[in-house]
């Protein structure tokens, strides 16, 4: 997500790590200490092509969720915000505790 300077989207709050590390994707998963709950990737085909499409991963925990759970962006910190806003919705609605430090093996 680096590559993008002119990215309007704010910081990220979580950790966010290549989905596939090492094999050229814009591919990246989002991670609460240990629980990994979404992810945006880069779209090189098609109609939605340079786009970024951001979704939310199943979640251990989540009984209730919210609509919409996907979509995209134009750029990779804005995709990355709202993975994270929704992430904290549901979480929010589930009583799950966010911004857990990873457990220590």
């Amino acid at each position: 997500m680096k590559k993008y300077p002119d990215d309007p989207g704010p910081e990220p709050r979580y950790r966010w790590r290549e989905t596939w590390p090492n094999e050229g994707h814009e591919d990246y998963r989002a991670w609460d200490g240990d629980r990994s709950f979404g992810r945006i990737m880069l779209e090189v085909t098609g109609t939605m092509r340079t786009k970024w499409r951001w979704s939310i991963s199943h979640i251990d925990g989540v009984k209730q969720t919210i609509l919409p759970h996907n979509g995209w962006a134009d750029y990779p910190r804005v995709a990355a915000a709202k993975v994270e806003d929704t992430y904290e919705q549901i979480a929010a609605l589930n009583g799950l505790p966010i911004n857990q430090p990873p457990r220590k093996p």
